[in-house]
């Protein structure tokens, strides 16, 4: 067996019906050498006593508490109390495949990557939709073609940006000082495109290892419903272009014009899947946009 710590953090919100499914898929994972960082963030249902179960019978499991703060905050406890080599997250309502970091791990190191993506399965209640995205076995040199690199995994018709379908270098996240932030929306996409000029070299498998459970009142559906979602991917596309540009990342910088077509398209998506009609997203679109970075880049004010 590898010597390598992997460190998986899992932050958890009053799901307790779907945690024990979620931890012991990755107790049961043919890589052994794992330590599984729970955190409860304030959960009013049977969560902390589950996890608390969890720890006192696997020394592998550490059950981590906070008040409610949000999953980025959970994620980010998860960050500093993780003493791996590398880094994983999981969704406490989601589960994962047997050998789910058996392949990434192998993938980043043979690749000499900095981080290993796997497929998805889409589980709903009736059906599963098996391998979303559409991927291959491959390795992706990010800094010898970053527009093409945007275009192709993030532009593509199902891109795949979010952080649980990946294996992260824990040197790279703790070096780069890049955290999850506080948005509610496209928080995974805003933290990997942040960390992505911290790397070279991307390893992708084209199996679907992580199972992402489609549920009607997760929390994007409800906010959806609730809430003018463009202003919260407005919000962190802001925050990403402010990166790039205070950085002097002028390679990157190129490829906000595709993110922000990536952003409309998610808006569209989440607010017909809330029920919203053409009218009302496109209301919001005018709140949310006016005088935003975001709509200077889709109308090509900024090149």
């Amino acid at each position: 067996m590898s010597q390598d710590l992997i460190s998986v953090i899992i932050p958890c919100y009053n799901l307790a019906g779907y945690t024990r499914t979620c931890i012991d898929s990755i107790l049961n994972q043919t890589y052994k050498n794992l330590e599984i960082i729970a955190i409860d963030d304030g959960s009013t249902d049977e969560t902390p006593w589950i996890l608390a179960e969890f720890a006192k019978n696997d020394p592998r499991v550490v059950f981590k508490q906070q008040k409610n703060a949000g999953a980025g905050a959970a994620s980010n406890l998860g960050i500093e109390t993780a003493q791996g080599d590398f880094i994983a997250f999981v969704d406490n309502d989601d589960w994962i495949q047997p050998d789910m970091y058996e392949k990434l791990h192998t993938a980043l190191i043979s690749n000499h990557a900095d981080m290993s993506v796997c497929n998805f399965n889409l589980v709903y209640e009736n059906n599963t939709d098996y391998c979303y995205s559409a991927m291959r076995n491959e390795t992706v040199d990010i800094r010898d073609d970053v527009y093409g690199y945007f275009c192709r995994f993030c532009a593509c018709p199902k891109p795949n940006n979010y952080i649980w379908t990946r294996l992260y270098k824990a040197d790279t996240i703790k070096k780069s000082g890049i955290r999850y932030e506080g948005f509610q929306l496209g928080a995974d996409t805003l933290f990997n495109f942040k960390l992505l000029p911290h790397m070279n070299r991307v390893a992708f498998i084209k199996d679907g290892l992580y199972n992402y459970v489609q549920r009607e009142n997760s929390s994007v559906y409800t906010m959806a419903k609730k809430k003018n979602i463009a202003k919260v991917y407005a919000d962190g596309f802001d925050a990403l272009a402010d990166y790039y540009t205070s950085n002097g990342l002028a390679d990157f910088c190129r490829v906000l014009q595709i993110h922000a077509y990536t952003r409309l398209r998610s808006i569209f998506f989440y607010s017909r899947l809330a029920g919203l009609k053409d009218a009302e997203i496109e209301a919001n679109l005018k709140e949310a946009f006016r005088g935003r970075r975001i709509y200077d880049y889709l109308t090509g004010a900024v090149q």
